[in-house]
């Protein structure tokens, strides 16, 4: 399944050129806790919260695996006053 053109876009824009292409292939066979390849709103919080780091990536792709909703939290949401406040909705695409 190809990515959005947004995802795609920000995987270009934050990853080195010689890391896209395994930024790319660990995003394509990120899978959620049934297995299922997971869907553009998790592509974009995934993408979004490895700011460009394969090793970040690599964290996020297994935590896709045992509980995405982690993976959304990270990305849409920041702390504020001890309270998680939603920041981004990322079932939009991302910015430009």
């Amino acid at each position: 399944m190809p990515f959005p053109p947004d995802v795609t876009r920000w995987l270009a824009d934050t990853f080195a050129p010689a890391d896209l292409a395994e930024a790319t292939a660990l995003l394509e066979s990120a899978v959620d806790e049934r297995g299922e390849p997971v869907g553009d709103r998790l592509l974009r919080c995934a993408a979004w919260s490895a700011r460009g780091s394969l090793d970040r990536l690599r964290v996020i792709r297994r935590d896709l695996a045992i509980d995405w909703r982690d993976v959304i939290v990270e990305a849409e949401y920041d702390v504020v006053d001890r309270t998680l406040v939603r920041a981004r909705n990322f079932a939009d695409p991302m910015p430009e």
